[in-house]
């Protein structure tokens, strides 16, 4: 199993064709060799995963719909290994339907995860949320 970092995770997703950027022709060429080799399998951590999330949506401007594809098609990818893969799609599904960050929803999801009650947040959002409690909010 190869590791990946959120840099060539996003090139591998978003720009295999671009491997040049800065890197010079001999990475190029080990990286796509890694990348297309068969019976390779690779392991994408949470902070990769929250990293890309945040990168596709907040620099690249993809719509949350689009990113929950991107998220889709690692979630469901035969030679990808995702890390805390039930709280990634718990944290997928939350992502989706609320305006919450995706790392805000995987916080909250590993935590529950841990064994948490809830995750303290002063997110007025994310404290209306299964999972989050908004430290503001009087507890009755």
């Amino acid at each position: 199993m190869v590791g990946l970092d959120t840099n060539v995770l996003l090139r591998w997703l978003i720009a295999p064709d671009e491997w040049d950027i800065g890197s010079s022709r001999s990475e190029i060429d080990i990286v796509q060799k890694t990348l297309l080799a068969d019976n390779v399998e690779f392991y994408v951590n949470a902070v990769v995963l929250a990293e890309t999330t945040w990168i596709l949506e907040q620099k690249l401007k993809l719509s949350r719909k689009d990113v929950c594809e991107v998220l889709d098609r690692l979630l469901y990818s035969a030679n990808v290994v995702v890390a805390e893969s039930d709280a990634m799609n718990e944290a997928r599904l939350l992502y989706e339907r609320t305006n919450i960050g995706f790392a805000d929803c995987l916080i909250a999801r590993m935590n529950l995860r841990a064994g948490c009650t809830h995750t303290l947040t002063f997110d007025k959002k994310a404290g209306r949320e299964t999972g989050f409690r908004d430290v503001r909010t009087p507890r009755g």
